[in-house]
């Protein structure tokens, strides 16, 4: 009686774990939060320089298979650099949106409520820079990424999913305000050890 009981048990968190997996026809809305903060004192001087970082990454997918997902994305950051020298403080600020697309593929592991995840995503970022208020450069990106990510399923609902940074490249096109000449610069960038990204997804 005993062993059918455990044979039971073990049958029910089996297909719990089953179902919790991507499928066809699922829907996914999430994003992630990002919140960063650092002070550096040049020469070890009484100058500093404070940067504080904000950003929101919303985004929703449609799931093509139980390994494949398309969907769109908006990210956002607002970020604040405060130096001072002496008795002379510059503040610097920029805020930024970036509208994109993204693929996923997802590999399950087994039936835990794991799942490991490539994915490769495009945007466009529009960026605008303000020194003590006063508009000083705008800034357009082209930013393509391909990251290693990681799932797991609390629910067959709710997802907690982290990503590692990954290969980046960037077309970048800067032009000083009020007038100036645009210039442009490109640019690869391995991320993996530089950037964590944490976040929840909701499937239905």
């Amino acid at each position: 009686m005993k062993k059918m009981i455990v044979m039971a048990v073990l049958g029910l968190m089996g297909t719990q774990f089953a179902k919790a997996q991507v499928k066809k026809g699922n829907f996914l809305l999430g994003g992630n939060v990002n919140v960063s903060t650092s002070t550096t004192k040049p020469d070890g001087s009484d100058n500093k320089i404070t940067n504080t970082t904000f950003g929101i990454s919303p985004k929703a997918g449609y799931a093509l298979s139980d390994k494949w997902m398309i969907g769109v994305f908006v990210g956002t950051d607002f970020g604040t650099e405060k130096e001072k020298v002496g008795t002379v403080e510059t503040k610097t600020q920029h805020t930024e949106f970036m509208p994109g697309v993204f693929v996923r593929n997802y590999h399950q592991l087994g039936e835990s409520k794991f799942a490991f995840f490539g994915e490769a995503n495009v945007g466009y970022g529009f960026r605008t820079n303000k020194t003590n208020g006063t508009e000083t450069a705008k800034i357009n990106t082209i930013s393509a990424n391909v990251l290693p990510g990681i799932s797991y399923f609390v629910t067959k609902c709710f997802v907690l999913e982290g990503s590692f940074g990954g290969l980046n490249y960037s077309n970048i096109s800067t032009e000083p305000q009020p007038t100036g000449t645009k210039v442009k610069t490109n640019s690869f960038d391995l991320t993996f050890t530089k950037e964590i990204n944490v976040g929840v997804s909701f499937l239905f």
